[in-house]
């Protein structure tokens, strides 16, 4: 499968003044070719993994699997304090792997700047959104 270079349908203005300058190129293209293969390689490994487990077991367990990961997906804290996802991870077995992001995300030597926690709660109450009709008085 070959990562196909289409621009993303715009739904909503960019809110320049909070994310900054943008533009649909970079939101398109891939920072390096081998990200990729491993974003693609995690989802088709975890697809045969399900269709292991179905073969073996019947189609009960991995959709048991699938009920659990959606739910242990929703816990998070409130915006502004990083939510772990203790319970995710375990189950997926992520906190065995030790990648690039275990030591390389760290916020704290982050470069960008962290959305204000005024931002992140109008985004998860929907609030933030502009509307589209516009007024002629």
């Amino acid at each position: 499968m070959e990562h196909q270079a289409a621009l993303p349908m715009l739904s909503t203005p960019h809110d320049t003044f909070r994310q900054g300058l943008s533009t649909l190129k970079d939101e398109t293209t891939v920072a390096h070719p081998v990200q990729s293969i491993q974003q693609n390689a995690a989802r088709e490994q975890e697809q045969l993994r399900m269709q292991m487990m179905r073969n073996v077991y019947g189609s009960a367990l991995p959709a048991r699997l699938t009920i659990e990961k959606q739910i242990l997906g929703r816990v998070q804290r409130l915006p502004g304090i990083p939510s772990s996802q203790l319970g995710l991870e375990s189950l997926t077995g992520a906190l065995d792997d030790f990648a690039f992001e275990s030591y390389l995300s760290d916020p704290a030597s982050s470069e960008m700047a962290p959305p204000d926690l005024h931002s992140q709660m109008e985004a998860r109450l929907k609030m933030g959104t502009p509307t589209t009709t516009r007024s002629f008085t």
